[in-house]
C-alpha cells in the first residue's frame, strides 16, 4: 500500500466547514494529516464529528479569520493537541458582488479583512510555528479574479490580487526557513455558496451546471479538483516548488486569450 502523503502532519485549513474548504480537510486527512478546521460557522462541528466517526483526526476550532486571537488560538490547538504546525491552507473566503459604484466603505472592508487581512493574521501567526518545525508550507486559495475581475467584483478581485502578491512576496522572504509559499487558483467551481450566488441573482443550479459544458475540458470545477492540487503542493512531492500560482480552472483563463 502506497504511504500516505501527509502522515504525521498537522495542518490548519481556514474556512475548513464547507465548501473548497471542507474538501481539503478531507482530502488532507484521509492521506494521514492532523487537522484544525478553522471556521466560525458551526457547521464546523457537525464536520468534526463526521470526520471522527471515520477515525480520522480532525478538531474544529471558532475562528474569525479577521480577529488576531483567535486565529493565534488556531494555531495554538495545533501544536497543543497535535504537537506542531506543517500546513497552513488560506482558504476562508467571502465574495459579496459590488461594482465600484455599488462597493460601500463596509462592504470594502468586510472583503479585504477576510480575504486579505485573514491570510496576512494566519500567516504570521504560524510562523513561529513553523520555525519551532524547522519547515512549513503555506497554500493559499486565489482566484481568476486576481488577474482580470468581473466588474461586479470590484473588492474581491482587489483582495485576491493582494493575496497573489502577498504569496509572492512571501515565498522570497521565507524561503531561509525552509517555508514553502504557494497559491491555487481555481476556476468556476460548483460550491454550495457559488449555488446559492447564482440562485440569488436568478440563475438555478441547472443553469450553473449546464455552462460547464462551454468550458475547454467540458465542465466545471468541483471542490474535490482543487483539493487534489493543494494535497500535492502541501506534500513532499512539491518539495522544491514555491512561489508559484497553479491554475486549476479547467482551461477558463484560456477563454479570454
Amino acid at each position: 500500500m502506497e504511504q500516505q502523503l501527509l502522515k504525521g502532519k498537522t495542518a490548519i485549513v481556514t474556512g475548513g466547514a464547507s465548501g473548497i474548504g471542507a474538501a481539503v480537510v478531507g482530502r488532507m486527512a484521509a492521506e494521514g494529516a492532523s487537522v484544525v478546521i478553522a471556521d466560525p460557522s458551526p457547521r464546523g462541528k457537525d464536520a468534526e464529528k463526521e470526520w471522527q466517526e471515520q477515525g480520522w483526526s480532525v478538531e474544529w476550532v471558532p475562528t474569525d479569520v479577521s480577529r488576531r486571537e483567535q486565529v493565534a488560538a488556531m494555531v495554538k490547538v495545533a501544536e497543543d493537541r497535535f504537537g506542531g504546525l506543517d500546513i497552513l491552507v488560506n482558504c476562508a473566503g467571502v465574495y459579496p458582488r459590488g461594482n465600484l459604484q455599488e462597493t460601500t466603505e463596509e462592504l470594502w472592508e468586510h472583503i479585504m479583512d477576510v480575504n486579505l487581512k485573514g491570510p496576512f493574521l494566519a500567516c504570521q501567526a504560524a510562523l513561529p510555528a513553523f520555525i519551532r518545525r524547522g519547515s512549513g508550507c503555506i497554500v493559499n486559495i486565489g482566484s481568476l479574479n486576481a488577474h482580470a475581475g468581473q466588474k461586479d467584483l470590484f473588492a474581491y478581485s482587489v483582495s485576491k490580487g493582494g493575496l497573489l502578491t502577498m504569496t509572492r512576496h512571501l515565498s522570497a522572504h521565507l524561503a531561509p526557513y525552509r517555508i514553502r509559499v504557494n497559491s491555487v487558483t481555481p476556476g468556476w467551481v460548483l460550491t454550495e455558496g457559488e449555488l446559492r450566488v447564482q440562485k440569488v441573482t436568478g440563475s438555478p443550479e441547472e443553469w450553473a451546471r449546464e455552462q460547464g459544458k462551454n468550458m475547454p475540458l467540458g465542465r466545471m470545477q468541483m471542490p474535490e479538483d482543487i483539493a487534489e492540487a493543494v494535497l500535492f503542493l502541501a506534500s513532499d512531492r512539491a518539495g522544491q516548488i514555491t512561489g508559484q500560482d497553479l491554475s486549476v480552472d479547467g482551461g477558463l483563463r484560456l477563454l479570454s486569450r
